[in-house]
């Protein structure tokens, strides 16, 4: 098969980036650039004399079209240009910011050299991506943002800048068919359908490489189609079979590879000299592979060279490699920026990479070889072998290109059709849905179910039809987990929701996260603690538990690493790869940071843990945010800590635990964009003028960009705390800032209870917890909006008069606003029959009465009288929830919600009920069945338990949510009484984070 275009190259000055060299060729459509481009954009583009068919084409209906525009090509054929053209109308014509945004940092990287030079003419670019941070103040003085789609989204979600983005002339999107990629093509699907649903209409020029379905997605963006099927130069491409084992070993498949790909190499580089003109002759012909895997990459490269590469160092395979005229290129690789330079000079012949080199690089080959039908773990995308094949016969380097995709024989013809019909860009929001909708809420787009639903009809999804979405059941979902609110059928996000919205995290994760910090212990050291979070984050967050590394390469290095923490923390991360990864890296990080330097095993890149490292402090912020937006008590303090040290473990010296709180007073002092420049030396002087917190940093160092009013705020912004006197429950104490939330855990010898408030001025009300003794133990945590943090701990003497409180008054007023419930579940002959029936329909019916419900939150704990451990919380709820339902003979199982509004319940909606409280105060909460009845089941301590039952016999259960319980199941029991006088603060090891705090 191939794609033939005019063998002719585009025009333009070949630098940068671009895909276009200068040359005049007769009869092909070619104008000159100055009857095109007006005199006033001249000057930003005077580098081009030229405009080649496709531009003359797309340039004059981006100057003129007030609509959206989509431009379709293929690679190589200069619509960077027609970016370029749309950017320039929108800041000079007409006086309006514009944004590129692109898909990658490489791609970034290179559209801003490019746009750089329009700097001296008085045009203020900015560069976003994942590597750089900006303030908003920068931000809003540039007149260009080059910026990858999830650093404008994050940039988006800034309240700060809101005013700036609503005045935005044009939106440039590259590579906008990847609205169909798995990973990222969500966001930038929800993106798209944002700046469409807005009233002051942002104008979209969409730029795409070949798609098949152009016409339906210009459609859905409401764009005109500017479609072309020139390219400078030909392509030609062609499957090659090869004999897969139908069984045997990793090493047999490899093989069968390496036994058709390296004699098409050789033959293509030696032959690839003597069949073209007498230039080609002398430069010889280029190639590049592509590799799924960085293993494959070095294997194929070691075979192409005729060296060895078992059992060697990498960087022994790299430098045999170059010797022999072959290059090794991925992220890490040594060497590889040296690779690449060399192969675009010419001075190597054979370049073998992963797919990172695929999108934006431009590079000399006149061959492709695709080798792998997988990138990592992710199976190839016709979308990718399309950019792959584009680097074949690159404008002024080749005059054509071929590409050749290895593929088993027996799936020839199934890619012979995929290629031939080519990449279809498919609608990604569904999976993402819940996501895309709270980001609306949080930017205020949407602040009804009419508002979702007119968002909805403008995304791709809706277009294609073929995404089949539950818009309600998804609100439903979000209103019911706690991270939006609905009041007279009015949404909004909650704390919870804002949150996590402003912090990109997806809330599958963020949901997971909150589970699982329900469910920790109370750790009894620093170490612990650290470890305790760290595993709970790493293994909660999908981002980082389903991390991509190869695990038989990593595990024995990543076990080392690992070593010295709790095999029970260790062991919760068992079925987590990824997560143990991350682990393995703030370990690296924290605590043997030397080692970071050291030569790692064969097979092991270190900087792979320092990616990692980078990708943990923004799930541990979410945390260390919890502390103000939520009753937190430890997490939120050492998640703080633990975000900022792992930001910063490169500094010197080393930041130690604790020292977070004096890196977020320092963050303060420097805009983002210079604390990569700055923080270093700012921390060396704070530190050797003995600083450890931010207390005693009265005077604005020098070299600072905050100014001395923002600096006395600051001031007046860290944490401090000290606890006064309890009189009878109340708790007096002192805090140092207005803004804050105190939370505090109140212990006697068998018993506990939280409590929390964001008054800094009345005292707070405690719970009175179980037990006898005659002495209460305090742990204080004080969280402040800005995100500092403090601790207390005291012990006070408990009040004679102070009696446990009554569950039921808190609860009764709760109940009083709850809103009626889901459906329930009948049966003819009544409840007995229900839960005799077909085991899959009742698990379908029974899972949304009892799944987490934030608005039955409150009310639970409020039954638990407040009680903070898990075992004395199951029992608290179970003895109040029967206290406060009458009992009764229904036949129908009614919701949760509607048994508490109703005051009476029978057996089986107690046991349901009872699940649904459990599970909103983020427990593991399910239904067995004994005797044919139900029973509410809880983990507690990592056993699954019967949480409260009355017709089961103790220890004989059959699973029904979840599917797997064991078969014997034993009742929550009280905790064993210890002696009397034991109480003491838990965390008397928190001052190790807080230094300086008081």
């Amino acid at each position: 098969m191939s794609v033939a275009g005019a063998p002719a190259r585009s025009a333009g000055e070949l630098d940068a980036g671009e895909d276009v060299e200068r040359e005049n060729v007769a009869g092909e459509g070619w104008v000159p650039a100055a009857t095109l481009i007006p005199p006033s954009l001249r000057q930003y583009m005077a580098r081009f004399e030229q405009l080649n068919p496709l531009q003359a084409q797309a340039v004059p209906k981006v100057l003129a079209t007030h609509g959206h525009i989509m431009v379709v090509a293929p690679t190589s054929s200069g619509k960077t240009l027609i970016g370029e053209i749309a950017a320039l109308r929108s800041i000079v014509t007409e006086g309006k910011p514009a944004v590129w945004l692109l898909p990658a940092r490489a791609l970034a990287a290179e559209i801003a050299a490019i746009t750089r030079r329009w700097r001296a003419l008085g045009i203020a670019t900015i560069e976003l991506t994942g590597e750089t941070n900006m303030s908003s103040e920068a931000v809003r003085q540039a007149q260009l943002w080059v910026a990858t789609t999830e650093k404008f989204e994050a940039l988006y979600r800034r309240a700060s800048l809101k005013e700036f983005i609503d005045r935005i002339g044009c939106l440039i999107i590259d590579e906008v068919h990847l609205v169909g990629d798995a990973t990222r093509g969500a966001t930038l699907e929800s993106l798209i359908a944002r700046v469409r649903a807005a009233a002051a209409r942002t104008r979209i020029v969409a730029l795409s490489a070949t798609v098949s379905n152009a016409r339906e997605l210009a459609a859905w963006i409401d764009a005109e189609l500017v479609r072309s099927s020139w390219r400078p130069t030909s392509l030609t491409t062609e499957l090659v079979p090869f004999d897969a084992p139908a069984r045997g070993t990793r090493e047999a498949a490899e093989s069968a590879k390496d036994a058709v790909l390296l004699p098409l190499l050789r033959g293509l580089v030696s032959s690839g000299a003597d069949a073209e003109s007498p230039h080609d002759a002398e430069r010889g012909a280029s190639a590049v592979v592509f590799c799924g895997s960085k293993a494959a990459v070095v294997r194929t490269a070691a075979g192409a060279a005729g060296v060895p590469f078992r059992g060697l160092a990498l960087e022994t395979v790299v430098e045999s490699c170059f010797r022999r005229g072959v290059g090794i290129h991925f992220r890490d690789a040594p060497g590889a920026a040296r690779a690449l330079e060399a192969f675009r000079a010419r001075r190597l012949r054979v370049l073998v990479a992963t797919s990172g080199l695929s999108t934006g690089v431009n590079t000399p080959a006149k061959f492709v070889i695709i080798r792998d039908l997988a990138l990592g773990m992710t199976p190839l995308e016709v979308s990718q072998a399309q950019q792959m094949f584009g680097r074949a016969g690159r404008a002024g380097h080749e005059a054509e290109g071929f590409g050749y995709l290895l593929v088993p024989r027996d799936e020839h013809d199934v890619w012979a059709a995929k290629l031939g019909q080519g990449y279809e860009a498919r609608s990604r929001v569904g999976a993402r849905l819940g996501d895309a909708i709270l980001a609306e809420m949080f930017l205020g787009s949407i602040t009804d179910r009419a508002g979702a639903r007119a968002w909805f009809e403008q995304t791709l999804a809706f277009a294609q039809r073929r995404t089949a979405v539950d818009l309600e059941a998804t609100v439903d979902e979000l209103v019911r987990r706690g991270f939006a609110s609905e009041t007279d059928g009015v949404l909004a996000v909650t704390e919870l929701g804002a949150l996590t919205s402003r912090l990109m995290l997806d809330v599958a994760s963020a949901g997971e996260m909150l589970r699982t910090l329900a469910e920790l212990p109370h750790p009894t050291s620093a170490n612990e603690a650290e470890e305790l979070l760290l595993q709970a984050v790493a293994v909660s967050a999908r981002g980082l538990r389903e991390r991509p590394v190869n695990e038989r390469a990593y595990a024995g290095f990543v076990d080392q690493l690992l070593a010295g923490w709790s095999p029970l923390v260790v062991a919760r991360a068992s079925e987590w790869f990824g997560a143990r990864v991350c682990m393995a890296a703030a370990q690296l990080a924290l605590r043997m940071p030397d080692r970071a330097h050291e030569q790692p095993p064969l097979g092991v890149s270190m900087a792979e843990f320092g990616r990692a490292a980078e990708d943990v402090p923004r799930y541990l912020a979410w945390v260390a945010a919890l502390g103000y937006v939520d009753a937190s008590a430890w997490a939120p303090a050492v998640a703080g800590d633990l975000a900022r040290r792992l930001t910063w473990w490169q500094l010197t010296p080393r930041p130690e635990r604790g020292s977070g709180r004096l890196l977020w007073m320092l963050e303060r002092m420097v805009e983002p964009q210079h604390q990569r420049a700055r923080m270093p030396d700012l921390w060396r002087r704070a530190r050797m003028a003995g600083f450890a917190a931010p207390e005693g940093i009265d005077a604005r160092p020098r070299g600072v960009d905050i100014t001395p009013q923002a600096f006395t705020e600051l001031v007046g912004a860290r944490a401090g705390l000290t606890l006064g006197p309890l009189v009878d429950l109340d708790l007096h104490f002192g805090a140092a800032v207005s803004h804050a939330r105190v939370t505090v855990v109140a212990r006697t010898d068998t018993g506990q209870t939280i409590a929390t408030s964001r008054s800094m001025r009345a005292p707070l009300s405690l719970a009175r917890p179980s037990g006898r003794g005659e002495r209460l133990a305090l742990d204080a945590f004080l969280y402040t909006r800005d995100g500092d943090f403090a601790y207390a701990g005291a012990m006070a003497a408990l009040p004679e008069r102070a009696v446990r409180a009554d569950p039921f008054d808190d609860a009764s007023a709760l109940i009083e606003a709850l809103p009626a419930g889901p459906t329930g579940l009948a049966h003819p002959r009544g409840v007995r029959r229900l839960f005799q029936g077909e085991r899959r329909r009742l698990r379908h019916g029974l899972g949304p009465l009892i799944e987490r419900d934030a608005r039955l939150a409150p009310i639970a704990a409020a039954l638990a009288g407040h009680d903070a451990t898990p075992a004395a919380t199951v029992l608290a709820v179970t003895r109040s929830l029967r206290a406060l339902l009458r009992h009764a003979d229904r036949a129908e199982l009614r919701s949760p919600r509607d048994v508490l509004r109703s005051g009476e319940a029978s057996e089986a909606e107690v046991q349901i009920a009872l699940a649904a409280l459990l599970a909103s105060l983020e427990m593991d909460a399910g239904v067995a069945i004994s005797e044919g009845h139900p029973v509410a089941v809880v983990r507690v301590n990592e056993r699954w338990m019967l949480a409260g039952p009355r017709h089961a016999r103790p220890g004989v259960a059959e699973a029904l949510l979840p599917e797997s319980l064991p078969r014997r199941i034993e009742p929550v029991a009280a905790a064993e009484t210890p002696a009397v006088g034991s109480a003491a603060p838990q965390f008397a090891w928190m001052p190790e984070f807080t230094a300086g705090a008081s």
